[in-house]
């Protein structure tokens, strides 16, 4: 965005004063009391509405984190309670599903008589592998369930306004479907980027190729992948977000985001990338204390030939750090992004306008996109 001379309604210090903008109090003086006879009045702009969580105008990426984190404390029964109630109701689906696929597999795995049994290794991977996918369905399930709800709530957040756990849910309910539809469509696209940037690698390695020229397949292959999704990722980063509050189809969704990112997308992948280094680090500070209290679980409970922390204990302990992470970290991603979105319209399409409107405040003329730092 341009400085404040660039917005059309802004004045520099040499244009005469419009209309209705007089001074209410005497111009400065200078230090020894003397006025300086022929210079303009350093004329500031007024400082942009703040109705809600945020000010209305371009955000700095500290207004952003800042901004997800008075959103949660202003509403913490909604934020914080929510995020709980729906880590309580994920754990409460996985826990007995992990125990069940693992206890057997994880007496043999970590019994402390080595195994010499391929068979054994097999079969503990393939449970643990069982139990990662239903988590991570399960987890992704209840995250979509939250997103949608939480965006609703930062919605009117940002003007100002607060919804019961059961206004925002009923306006949310209709786009879960559109929601899934798009996190679906989402995973399959980088899916099919990874398989492709392997796959010549794995073809020539199972056509007998040269070693060469199969490592040079994977070391060129592997590294782009990776760059094409983490672009792909960004850019779709706010359809989410468009699919609540604009009502947006699945693909109208992803074309909207790409549009809205268009332009920033490397300030887009940092700020996404900063919230999740947050969220990472405070997940793992708040883990710290439940990890270890697994870990002497799982000592204490064991019975000299096998320390499984896959019995049911260890794994309640381990449930109960990860209830306490998701009610953190969740809502302060979720919300993150959904001021992100705010930020994007407002840059591209001078939202604060909007907004203003809808909160019943003035802004001021010319004051819609002024430069915000970062």
């Amino acid at each position: 965005m341009g400085g404040v001379t660039d917005q059309p309604g802004w004045t520099s210090p040499t244009d005469p004063v419009p209309p209705g903008w007089a001074p209410q109090q005497p111009p400065p003086q200078p230090a020894w009391g003397q006025p300086v006879w022929g210079q303009q009045p350093q004329w500031a702009p007024p400082p942009p509405p703040k109705p809600g969580v945020i000010p209305l105008r371009p955000l700095g990426v500290g207004e952003v984190l800042d901004g997800a984190i008075s959103a949660i404390r202003a509403q913490p029964a909604l934020m914080l309670g929510l995020s709980a109630v729906v880590a309580v109701a994920t754990q409460l689906l996985t826990v007995p599903l992990t125990w069940l696929l693992l206890r057997d597999a994880g007496d043999v795995a970590f019994s402390v008589e080595p195994t010499t049994d391929s068979s054994e290794d097999f079969a503990f991977a393939a449970s643990a592998l069982s139990a990662a996918g239903l988590q991570v369905v399960v987890t992704l399930l209840a995250t979509l369930l939250l997103t949608g709800i939480l965006t609703v709530a930062v919605s009117r957040a940002v003007l100002g306004e607060r919804l019961g756990a059961g206004q925002a849910w009923e306006r949310a309910r209709p786009r879960l479907p559109a929601l899934l539809g798009v996190t679906v469509v989402v995973l399959l696209i980088e899916l099919g980027v990874l398989t492709v940037s392997i796959g010549a690698g794995v073809a020539l390695a199972v056509a007998g190729a040269p070693t060469v020229a199969t490592v040079l397949a994977f070391l060129v292959g592997i590294p782009l992948g990776i760059v094409v999704a983490a672009y792909l990722y960004v850019a779709f980063a706010l359809a989410p977000a468009t699919i609540v509050l604009e009502r947006q189809t699945v693909l109208g969704s992803l074309r909207r985001s790409r549009e809205l990112v268009r332009g920033a997308w490397w300030r887009t992948f940092g700020i996404l990338l900063l919230v999740n280094v947050i969220a990472q680090f405070l997940a793992g500070i708040l883990s710290v204390p439940f990890t270890l209290l697994t870990l002497l679980v799982t000592f204490v409970t064991s019975d000299g030939s096998s320390a499984n922390p896959y019995e049911i204990l260890p794994l309640l302990v381990t449930a109960v750090g990860t209830i306490v992470a998701s009610a953190i970290t969740w809502p302060f991603t979720a919300v993150s992004t959904a001021l992100l979105y705010v930020d994007r319209r407002i840059r591209r399409e001078g939202l604060d306008i909007e907004l203003a409107r809808a909160a019943g405040v003035p802004l001021g003329a010319g004051q819609s996109g002024p430069a915000a730092p970062g």
